[in-house]
């Protein structure tokens, strides 16, 4: 007598990649634009000074009528957005029984993008000394010293603590992906990689739309994207390969809802605030 296969088993997860790519197009300019305003901007105003220039990727605040300390306070603001986008994505994920898995992976990728945007900053400003926790004039370690010493740390932290962010992220999202063993891989990569490589398309495409040229792109969007989120591109190959999780597990079905959203949030972000703003 033959054994009927399990429900994991011979069932590919259904991913409509036009709504997946809404989806990710979505998460990340929320994320982007949450650290970058609701971080950075909002802080440079409520501290007394006035934003210069607002654009997608960065704000020139006029720090002339601020203190060091308010400077810093400046810098620090937009990961400390990041990092509590994270907290409270996956608090809600841990608390919320998401039916949809659209919604449900939503969430998640943007937390994890908030938490590795948090901790990459870290990696970045340690390796660099440029960025939010940078050693430069505008940067939370400003003056440091010794700045080798700062720096080192930075990076030992940044590297710890995005370990553990990718860590949690994937554990999260284990027993979501339906199949076995290299199947279950296979699949989450398809969602990870696409996307990462949405992201990455996204905000080059709107950072290109700076007055500035190509070195906003460089050290703001693509810093943002390719670097901050490329756990996406390797965090799968820690999936529990023993974890048999039966069908249909996470899956992205058509939703022109999804698409709306996101076509229409990623056009105004780039039409309003990729050639910047001079208040």
């Amino acid at each position: 007598m033959s054994q009927a296969p399990s429900a994991s088993k011979n069932t590919s997860p259904t991913l409509d990649r036009l709504t997946l790519i809404a989806i990710s197009a979505l998460a990340y300019i929320i994320a982007t634009g949450l650290h970058e305003h609701l971080g950075h901007t909002l802080t440079c105003i409520l501290l007394g000074a006035r934003p210069v220039e607002v654009g997608a990727f960065y704000v020139d605040c006029n720090y002339a009528t601020l203190s060091a300390t308010g400077i810093r306070l400046v810098a620090l603001a937009g990961p400390l957005v990041s990092l509590l986008i994270g907290i409270f994505s996956f608090l809600f994920l841990k608390r919320q029984s998401l039916r949809s898995s659209a919604a449900f992976y939503f969430v998640w990728l943007l937390g994890s993008i908030g938490f590795m945007s948090a901790t990459g900053y870290l990696l970045f400003s340690g390796l660099s000394g440029l960025g939010d926790f940078g050693t430069g004039p505008d940067g939370v370690f400003y003056q440091a010293s010794p700045e080798w010493l700062w720096r080192a740390l930075l990076t030992l932290s940044g590297l710890v603590s995005y370990a553990g962010i990718i860590y949690l992220s994937v554990r999260i999202l284990n027993p979501r992906i339906a199949g076995l063993g290299r199947a279950r891989i296979g699949s989450a990569r398809q969602l990870a990689n696409t996307s990462y490589l949405t992201g990455a398309l996204v905000s080059v495409g709107i950072g290109l739309l700076n007055p500035y040229g190509f070195v906003i792109v460089a050290t703001s969007a693509v810093a943002s994207s390719l670097g901050a989120t490329s756990g996406l591109l390797w965090m799968m190959q820690l999936l529990d390969l023993k974890l048999d999780v039966p069908a249909p597990g996470l899956t992205v079905e058509r939703s022109w809802g999804w698409i709306a959203l996101g076509a229409i949030v990623t056009v105004l972000y780039a039409l309003i605030l990729g050639p910047t703003l001079h208040p």
